[in-house]
């Protein structure tokens, strides 16, 4: 188990203490106090208000650097977990975040339209989005440009609602720079309603395209709400619709009454094995996790018992009860999160339990080290964030 600097336990007490107060419960305002102690926070830095992926070193240089890999779509699904949970310094968490993407759609480090994912050393300098060359992960890398744009709406709306000051995305240069990454994503949009992952991927992703369809609703929201342009609004929302009519006209399969992970270019779909987490069962939540499906409807319904009678314990694990054995030692939060919102109780507390004897032993520091990123800690949060007696 990884241990905390001592700073941080002083801090992460203080967290407790806050949220038994009322503010998060205890194990929820340490993970809070987590996500943000990731973000770089050296004024002047190339990295200042990035979030780092996670605990520890992502890589090393060739010259023996240590780097601390920022992904910008992990990053966003941490802010959006801070802002709907109203975490203590969400607000300024999310502004200094927002800022860092803003100052990073630019040529050298966003070819593709969104930013790459980037590294730095420890104090938040050495910026490079290549630590070696010929590493296709650690060299100009960019996992989705579609996830990438559609999650970073998402935030802006969130902060938004939260009470970021406008000028933080609303300033002339900046609206301009949203119009630009929003066209970035219209032209990844097929005629069959769906995105492709990349311009040079051409790969329809039932994960992405879930989350373009969520960000491309926060674009309208925020157009209408912010920006008073019903019009553009108008714009995003057509566009969302498109994709969420190509995600349950062509990747639900009303025969298995399964969601498909995919459509290649060539029109193939590559079937769905439950057998497998990741892609094929894990992608089964995307839909309802991103408001695609309202988690009553009955196709939500059915793949949600689908996926609980295929990881019950018996051939293999009990994805609520050892969700650190469906997938490599990954918690699978995102997942938990939408069987929450589908109303999932029992299982769901089947899982807090197992979170909290894996992620917040009874004695010693939390467990936050790698594999764990603050994208799961985001969806995580979501989950401990209410009330509830887990």
């Amino acid at each position: 188990m990884k241990s905390l600097p001592l700073f941080l336990l002083c801090l992460a007490f203080s967290w407790r203490v806050q949220g038994a107060a009322g503010s998060l419960p205890p194990d929820a305002a340490l993970l809070a106090h987590w996500i943000a102690g990731q973000q770089f926070s050296q004024a002047g830095s190339p990295g200042y208000g990035a979030l780092k992926i996670g605990d520890g070193r992502a890589a090393t240089g060739t010259d023996g650097t240590p780097y601390y890999r920022v992904s910008p779509y992990a990053a966003n699904l941490a802010v959006l977990g801070l802002l709907r949970t109203e975490a203590p310094g969400s607000v300024d968490v999310a502004g200094l975040w927002i800022d860092w993407y803003f100052a990073h759609l630019n040529t050298q480090i966003a070819p593709d339209g969104v930013p790459d994912d980037c590294f730095y050393t420890a104090d938040g300098g050495g910026e490079t989005t290549c630590v070696k060359p010929g590493d296709p992960r650690l060299y100009h890398y960019n996992d989705a440009t579609d996830s990438a744009a559609a999650t970073f709406f998402s935030v802006l709306w969130a902060a938004h609602q939260a009470g970021v000051p406008a000028p933080t995305f609303a300033a002339p240069q900046r609206r301009q720079q949203l119009e630009r990454l929003a066209g970035v994503l219209l032209k990844l949009q097929q005629s069959d309603g769906l995105c492709w992952a990349k311009s040079d991927y051409r790969v329809k992703y039932l994960e992405d395209n879930s989350e373009t369809f969520a960000g491309l609703q926060a674009l309208a929201d925020l157009e209408q709400n912010a920006f008073n342009d019903p019009g553009r609004s108008e714009l995003y929302r057509a566009a969302a619709r498109r994709v969420q009519a190509g995600i349950l006209g062509k990747l639900y399969d009303p025969r298995t009454k399964l969601f498909l992970i995919a459509k290649f270019e060539d029109g193939h779909y590559p079937p769905t094995d439950l057998d497998t987490w990741y892609p094929d069962t894990q992608a089964q939540a995307w839909p309802c996790l991103f408001g695609v499906l309202p988690p009553a409807d009955p196709r939500a319904r059915s793949v949600m018992v689908a996926v609980n009678t295929h990881w019950y314990g018996g051939i293999r694990p009990d994805w609520a009860a050892d969700p650190e054995l469906v997938d490599h030692g990954w918690i699978e939060a995102a997942n938990a999160y939408a069987a929450l919102l589908a109303g999932e109780t029992n299982r769901v507390r089947i899982y807090i339990h197992a979170v909290k004897r894996l992620k917040f032993p009874a004695s010693g520091p939390p467990a936050f080290a790698w594999p764990f990123s603050v994208a799961d800690a985001g969806w995580l949060l979501q989950i401990l964030a209410p009330p509830a007696a887990w």
